[in-house]
């Protein structure tokens, strides 16, 4: 009688005569030009813990975005994240800040903008509000562009004024919007 020891290696000598591919049922993914396969990483926060990001330009805080959830995908320096029930507060460099709030916001290192889509609701910290379709904030120019029935609210020379249009440019404060 043989001992298991001694059937043991010949099953291995006999594998090693016939190797077999491993089959793996998840497919592998296609690599980048760079040989480096692109990355997907989800997360989840909670209302009382949600998920949170930022952008610092040396000392000062440029913004801050919270979601309830992200997909971030990335491929050879090309980073790409969407958030969910976002809100992201932009601050100016004199300290003041507009805060938004949307079903959608996506952050593009390659084009180094924020998005947030879906409808946007937006406070300044000096009261002005506003509301558009599309929000689109430039990291290059810390300037804001909105889309899609915009609606802007402030005091101006002592009375509220309501500006509407289907674009607009402008600063973070509101102050010196372009709107068409």
């Amino acid at each position: 009688m043989k001992s298991i020891g001694t059937v043991l290696l010949a099953a291995a000598a006999l594998c090693a005569c016939n190797p077999q591919p491993l089959r793996n049922s998840a497919p592998t993914p296609a690599p980048t030009a760079q040989g480096v396969p692109p990355l997907k990483i989800t997360g989840h926060g909670t209302a009382t813990s949600p998920v949170r990001t930022f952008e610092q330009a040396g000392n000062r805080k440029v913004y801050e975005l919270l979601a309830r959830s992200y997909v971030s995908r990335s491929a050879h320096n090309v980073a790409q994240a969407t958030f969910h029930e976002a809100t992201v507060t932009f601050y100016d460099k004199d300290g003041s800040s507009l805060t938004a709030q949307a079903p959608q916001a996506a952050v593009d290192e390659r084009t180094k903008q924020v998005t947030l889509s879906g409808g946007v609701q937006a406070h300044t910290s000096t009261g002005a509000t506003l509301t558009c379709d599309r929000l689109t904030y430039d990291r290059a120019t810390s300037m804001l562009a909105g889309s899609g029935n915009v609606r802007m609210t402030a005091d101006q020379n002592g009375s509220r004024e309501v500006l509407t249009g289907n674009t607009f440019t402008s600063d973070i404060k509101l102050t010196r919007m372009v709107m068409k």
